[in-house]
């Protein structure tokens, strides 16, 4: 069985042909599909408008890898409805896989490392703006490489902090930080995003987990 958790993909109503075509060719490639949290973006569109986007052409193969959905930050359950059926077979808050002796838990991450939309009761157009700033500018540092990861690798450490001060056992694979790592040492790695030409992601399968970085 080999599985694939995405993370943070943030899509909207708005339509990018590359970024599908990366998407189901990924897809299609693996036995099973988890999507870890920020699958789509409720601070950039509505669910209305996300199910009624040309993105609603990957739903028939998501339901066919059996989809395990794990609401993130962005896509928090109040913000979508029972529709999600339509392209998830099971929704969670959290998910474990079992391969030999190995067990691996997968959640977004926003619970242990909460970003600003979590601490503060911001409204609905502040943090769209936010987020849109912020993804500006993460756009621009990914298109030239930037070091600027060293900040993002910051918050994958605070969260194994964390799961070293309450001895947590298993592996812990989670996004929201957009950081990709893979620590075996730490039993921790993050998926990072699949956003600006640039896709990170997690394979799980009975050779262990590994962790992949493509270009689209």
């Amino acid at each position: 069985m080999k599985t694939l958790i995405i993370s943070d993909v943030h899509l909207t109503h708005k339509f990018d042909e590359k970024k599908f075509v990366f998407l189901q060719h990924l897809l299609s490639s693996v036995d099973q599909v988890v999507l870890n949290g920020d699958f789509w973006d409720g601070y950039q569109t509505t669910f209305d408008r996300f199910l009624n986007s040309q993105w609603n052409k990957l739903f028939p193969l998501l339901k066919a890898k059996k989809t395990i959905y794990l609401y993130g930050n962005h896509d928090q359950q109040k913000f979508s409805d029972n529709r999600v059926i339509l392209f998830s077979n099971f929704q969670k808050e959290s998910h474990e896989i079992k391969i030999k002796d190995a067990t691996y838990h997968i959640e977004h991450g926003h619970m242990l490392c909460p970003s600003i939309d979590i601490i503060y009761p911001l409204s609905k157009k502040s943090l769209f703006y936010i987020n849109f700033f912020f993804q500006k500018i993460e756009h621009f540092l990914t298109l030239f490489r930037s070091p600027h990861n060293m900040v993002l690798k910051h918050e994958n450490a605070k969260i194994k902090r964390i799961l070293s001060s309450i001895e947590f056992p298993n592996w812990y694979l989670c996004g929201h930080t957009h950081f990709a790592e893979l620590d075996k040492k730490n039993k921790f790695a993050n998926s990072g995003f699949i956003q600006f030409g640039k896709a990170t992601y997690l394979i799980v399968d009975s050779s262990g987990i590994s962790l992949q970085t493509n270009w689209y």
